[in-house]
């Protein structure tokens, strides 16, 4: 009870005075830190747990993963099979599968897709076929994602199956693809939701599909009955700066409803405007984000280089001053490789 209300300090005195403690108190109060983002102390208490099970393993290597702690929620697993010979259970699989993708390791996807077809969870909890789709996908093998999707029945497949393999599509630009997954997946009778719509209007905006990307939103907000977000109005925003249809994209910027409206729809568009070399629109989008957020650094730089392409360089030094003068911090980029 207190565990589970935050009062990890009372929680913990109770646990303390206990005169006998069995596996399922440990894991209570193990679960209950790592719940709260205690996870130091939920360490500490897993490591001095004198009989370790199944649950416990799970809890202390979800909670890595919860924490973006990806290697050591890794080393945690294997240390689960290799050094304590425990068997992970579904559970186990879907905590630690979040972390293979985070790490790109498609080794380790290979090797819990074994452990999963022959511990009979692949075929029998769709929620493990269904992450290993996206782990496939998030790991860069959209193919082994798609063989792998093909060998789910047709019967055991849901909507979180449909949507996971139209997303990988999509993150891979295959908009063809995703498209013809989405028609398939209406004719066997599944109705998509927003998530589901959300995936293959990102998919028309990687693939250029324009006018299928107009056609499945108006189907979302008529056929299907589903209000857009901001995300559905960005994939449109971004769909169409894509395509260089600048004049487009703004006016659905400024249609977006002013109660969900936010600085992103118009940074895109203003990268939009950046890569088509638009400076009027540009400065337009520029002058909406900073009516809204004024301490992000890149927006300034951008519009900056916008300015300096076309010859600008006094505009665009005003522009670097007023970045310093405001404080705005550039994040600096990084990469994997």
């Amino acid at each position: 009870m207190y565990i589970s209300l935050g009062f990890s300090v009372a929680g913990t005195k109770v646990f303390d005075e206990m005169p006998e403690r069995n596996s399922v108190t440990w894991n209570v109060m193990i679960t209950g830190l790592v719940k709260w983002g205690e996870l130091e102390f939920a360490r500490s208490l897993f490591e001095k747990m004198p009989c370790r099970n199944v649950v416990s393993w799970t809890g202390i290597i979800d909670g890595y993963t919860r924490m973006n702690l990806f290697g050591e929620a890794l080393t945690l697993f294997r240390r689960m099979v290799v050094c304590d010979f425990m068997q992970p259970c579904e559970v186990t699989i879907l905590a630690i599968l979040p972390a293979v993708w985070q790490t790109g390791d498609f080794k380790n996807c290979q090797l819990i897709h074994g452990y999963g077809e022959k511990n009979g969870f692949n075929a029998t909890d769709i929620r493990v076929s269904n992450c290993l789709i996206d782990t496939y996908a998030k790991c860069g093998c959209i193919r082994s994602a798609s063989r792998f999707f093909e060998k789910i029945s047709v019967e055991r497949r849901n909507l979180v199956s449909w949507t996971s393999i139209i997303t990988g599509f999509a993150m891979h630009g295959m908009g063809k693809e995703a498209i013809e997954n989405f028609e398939r997946m209406e004719r066997v009778g599944l109705k998509p939701n927003r998530v589901t719509y959300l995936s293959v209007l990102n998919a028309c905006s990687h693939g250029g599909l324009v006018e299928e990307g107009f056609k499945f939103f108006y189907k979302m907000v008529k056929e299907g009955q589903v209000l857009p977000d901001i995300k559905h109005y960005g994939c449109l925003v971004d769909m169409l700066g894509r395509a260089g249809r600048l004049e487009e994209a703004e006016k659905i910027a400024l249609e977006v409803p002013s109660e969900i409206t936010n600085d992103v729809i118009w940074r895109t568009l203003l990268g939009a405007c950046s890569f088509h070399g638009n400076v009027e629109m540009g400065e337009r989008a520029t002058r909406k984000i900073l009516e809204m957020e004024r301490g992000y650094g890149g927006d300034y730089v951008l519009m900056s280089n916008i300015l300096t392409g076309v010859g600008r360089f006094g505009d665009a030094e005003r522009l670097r001053k007023e970045m310093d003068e405001r404080n705005a911090l550039k994040v600096p980029g990084r990469s994997l490789i």
